[in-house]
């Protein structure tokens, strides 16, 4: 067996049972056959809270999933001073608590538009503005952190109304930023054409014969490390010394 130890000082993480091919990581199963071993890389730590501001953030400032957002949405009362609307956002707010919905209503003293803003940098997935005229016609005015995309929904069936909008602004991230991450991933088949794609701030795929020597090789050459490997089959030949390769990879630069 391996000695463990992962391909650049550790900062490679193979995932599934990729690693426990690449190092002959087998255990004995009921049947008594021999199987390979899945390994997980977990890493819930000041990375994964980078990442998730990387993939999401704008430049005004945090954009957060629902389902992580402590606050998933802010109410903001509209001429709170008027009667009827602080009591109307309170009732709306423990209708969602109730319904399973992190909320707050923000009743402070600042001006709708400094809230507007200091609630858009944080990143909370939805604002709704709710004033006088919201309440007698009856409906909410909502607006979405991911586009900021302004719309009304009925005061009736708020509750099912948000958490289904909830869920869609998460659908519509996820979509994005996978969307983003494939069309920054290139291939390559030569160190050249390796050192093209991290110059150009991309991942690039390209298959590796499995010696450390030759990773060692597009590290001096690129200042690219190897990432992870990719479940896809090898198809080719090494990226650096042109033999078959055993494993397809990915590359890329740390900043």
């Amino acid at each position: 067996m391996h000695d463990g130890k992962s391909l650049q000082s550790g900062t490679t993480h193979y995932m599934g049972q990729n690693f426990a091919k690449a190092f002959n990581v087998r255990f004995t199963g009921r049947d008594g056959t021999l199987g390979y071993g899945y390994t997980m890389s977990y890493g819930v730590s000041t990375r994964l809270i980078g990442a998730l501001i990387m993939a999401h953030g704008d430049n005004r400032g945090l954009v957060l999933p629902p389902p992580v957002a402590p606050v998933q949405v802010v109410i903001v009362p509209i001429a709170a001073k008027k009667e009827g609307v602080l009591e109307a956002c309170s009732a709306l707010a423990a209708e969602l608590r109730a319904a399973g919905v992190r909320v707050k209503v923000d009743d402070s003293d600042n001006s709708p538009g400094w809230k507007f803003n200091e609630w858009e940098m944080k990143g909370v997935p939805l604002r709704v503005e709710l004033g006088p005229r919201d309440i007698e016609n009856g409906k909410l005015t909502v607006v979405r952190r991911d586009g900021l995309e302004k719309s009304e929904l009925a005061r009736e069936g708020a509750a099912e109304s948000i958490k289904a909008l909830l869920d869609e602004i998460g659908h519509a991230l996820f979509a994005s930023a996978k969307e983003r991450m494939h069309a920054r991933i290139v291939r390559a088949d030569t160190l050249e054409g390796l050192l093209d794609g991290v110059e150009h701030g991309n991942f690039v795929l390209a298959g590796w014969c499995g010696d450390r020597a030759c990773e060692d090789k597009v590290k001096e050459f690129s200042q690219a490390t190897a990432r992870v490997m990719a479940d896809e089959a090898p198809n080719g030949t090494c990226v650096c010394c042109g033999k078959k390769a055993v494993y397809s990879v990915y590359f890329a630069r740390a900043y």
